[in-house]
C-alpha cells in the first residue's frame, strides 16, 4: 500500500489469528496510513506469519506460528493478493474485523472471500490448494527471522523493529524518526531519453547505492553495482540509482543528462 514505489517500505509483520495484531490493525494502523501512508511518506506491506521464524518458539511450537491453519490462510490472503489486488485490503480489513478461530478449511477461507466480496475466489482457492504460494509463505518466516522478529505484530523500518499495538503516538513518532533518518538519501539521474547514442557512467559514493524507479527510469540488470561502485550504460531511456553520503567520484560520456535530486546538473562538477 503506498504512493510511490521508491519510498521508504515499512513491513507490518502480523496473523491472522493474533488478538494483538487485531488490535494494531482496528486502533493505530488508520493513523499510521493517514499520517504515512496516504501523504506519500511511506509503502506499508502485510506479511503474515504462518511458520515460526527459525530460532523461535514462542507459542510453543517448532513449526506453525499460532495454528497449523495459518499456511492455509496465509496462502489464500497471497492469492487474494495476486489474484485480485484491488480487493485484497478489503479482505485484509474484513479478517481483522472479526478473527478467525480453531481449524480453518479452503471451504471456510472461501466464505470469508465472499463475504469481503473479492473476485476470482475459485482460482484464488485452486492456486492455494495447488501449493503455488507455500514457498513465499515459508520466505516470510525466514525474513521475518532475519529481520529478529518473534512475535505479531511487529513493525520493521529501516532495519528497526517495534511492537506497534501500544499508544498511537509512540508508533506515530518511531516512524517519524526512522522516516527522518531515511530522509538523507540522494537520487542521481541519468537521462538519455533525448538522445539515440549510448552513454558510459561510473561513479563511487561514500555510503550506500540502489538502483530506482525514480523520475520514471528503469531498472537495466546490465549496470553492475559492486560495493559502492556503480557502472553503467544508458541509450534513449533514463538510469537512476539512491545513495547515501556523498558522490566521491563521478565520470560520463557525452550524450545523457544528468539530474541530482531533480535538479539538472552538471556531471564535471559532480565528484
Amino acid at each position: 500500500m503506498g504512493t510511490d514505489a521508491d519510498n521508504p517500505t515499512a513491513t507490518l509483520y502480523g496473523n491472522f489469528k493474533c488478538p494483538y495484531t487485531q488490535d494494531f490493525v482496528n486502533n493505530n494502523l488508520k493513523d499510521v496510513l493517514g499520517k504515512f501512508v496516504d501523504s506519500g511518506q511511506m509503502n506499508l506491506e502485510f506479511r503474515a506469519l504462518a511458520y515460526q521464524p527459525p530460532g523461535t518458539t514462542s507459542h510453543g511450537s517448532s513449526t506453525y506460528y499460532i495454528s497449523s491453519s495459518d499456511p492455509r490462510i496465509s496462502e489464500v490472503a497471497l492469492g487474494a493478493w495476486d489474484v485480485q489486488p484491488t480487493d485484497y485490503w478489503g479482505f485484509f480489513e474484513m479478517m481483522f474485523d472479526s478473527l478467525v478461530s480453531g481449524t480453518v478449511t479452503y471451504s471456510d477461507m472461501e466464505n470469508h472471500l465472499q463475504s469481503a466480496n473479492v473476485s476470482n475466489r475459485s482460482t484464488i482457492i485452486n492456486r492455494a490448494q495447488d501449493d503455488q504460494y507455500d514457498a513465499a509463505v515459508k520466505e516470510t518466516a525466514d525474513d521475518a527471522g532475519s529481520a529478529g522478529v518473534s512475535y505479531t505484530p511487529t513493525l520493521e523500518l529501516n532495519g528497526d523493529t517495534t511492537p506497534p499495538h501500544h499508544e498511537t503516538d509512540t508508533i506515530l513518532n518511531w516512524i517519524e524518526s526512522r522516516l527522518s533518518s531515511s530522509s538523507s538519501k540522494s537520487t542521481i539521474t541519468i537521462d538519455g531519453s533525448k538522445t539515440e547514442t549510448w552513454t558510459n557512467y561510473d561513479f563511487v559514493v561514500s555510503g550506500t547505492v540502489e538502483k530506482s524507479r525514480a523520475n520514471n527510469a528503469s531498472i537495466n540488470p546490465n549496470d553492475t553495482i559492486s560495493g559502492s561502485e556503480v557502472t553503467g550504460n544508458v541509450g534513449p531511456w533514463k538510469d537512476s540509482y539512491t545513495f547515501t553520503g556523498d558522490l566521491t567520484s563521478f565520470n560520463v560520456t557525452e550524450g545523457a543528462d544528468i539530474y541530482l535530486d531533480g535538479e539538472k546538473v552538471d556531471p564535471s562538477n559532480l565528484g
